[in-house]
């Protein structure tokens, strides 16, 4: 089951860590996420998630920062640059050279309106989109030659709720928000889905294979990606 729906709060995301030791909620503003310890049985989160429902329906959801000139937002391989030289143009327009995704919203236009913070992460995410079909394949390809394992296909989705996946055909699946990660993390996801290509589940045996793979610091790594976050990331989601 893991994932689920309910009625009055929506999409609830089950994270699972084999380091926690208590379950750890979060509303966000599109869904419920629930941190749980690896073996919890699903009936147990969703026992747990009813007890917890009263509360949870009363925590705040997390507030969206705007993006602007002062806005520092870095990827793996480029970072934002927001300006304001255009004045007679009439749509915001973007640029990504060297390094730099430049985005030019007219002076004419209020920078805080929501139809101009859609366009603006519509064209951060687009640029994430391009970078991700870029470069990841090559990531994957360059770890499977090392390890001497089999891809069939890698492709590049907008998941907002995983890293990645990997299907029994394997076929992996990353989201292009993982060029949101520094690549220490960017390369620990890809090795964990290439784990998956030997053990489809999270067993035992699993993670003594992601562990060889990762110079037996996979839990760590683990630990670190499933908890990673920004204001920024979180931005870009919604």
């Amino acid at each position: 089951m893991d994932d689920f729906m309910d009625k009055e709060l929506g999409l609830v995301v089950i994270k699972r860590n084999s380091r926690a030791k208590k379950v750890i909620v979060r509303r966000k503003q599109n869904a419920v996420e629930m941190t749980v310890p690896r073996l919890m049985l699903n009936s147990e989160i969703k026992k747990y998630f009813n007890s917890l429902k009263p509360r949870i329906l009363k925590l705040p959801k997390r507030e969206l920062v705007k993006i602007n000139e002062q806005s520092d937002i870095k990827t793996f391989t480029f970072d934002v640059v927001i300006t304001r030289k255009s004045l007679y143009k009439d749509k915001v327009g973007m640029s990504l050279k060297r390094g730099i995704l430049t985005i030019d919203v007219p002076q004419q236009y209020d920078i805080n309106n929501n139809n101009i913070q859609s366009a603006i992460k519509d064209l951060i995410i687009q640029a994430l989109r391009h970078e991700a079909k870029r470069v990841l394949p090559d990531k994957v390809a360059a770890f499977a030659r090392k390890f001497n394992l089999q891809v069939n296909q890698v492709k590049i989705n907008n998941s907002k709720l995983r890293w990645g996946s990997c299907t029994n055909k394997k076929n992996i699946n990353l989201s292009l928000f993982l060029m949101m990660l520094p690549e220490r993390l960017i390369d620990y996801v890809i090795l964990h889905e290439l784990a998956h290509t030997i053990e489809l589940n999270h067993s035992p045996k699993f993670w003594e294979v992601l562990d060889a793979f990762c110079n037996g610091k996979a839990q760590v790594l683990n630990h670190e990606s499933t908890y990673w976050d920004t204001d920024y990331i979180y931005c870009l989601k919604q």
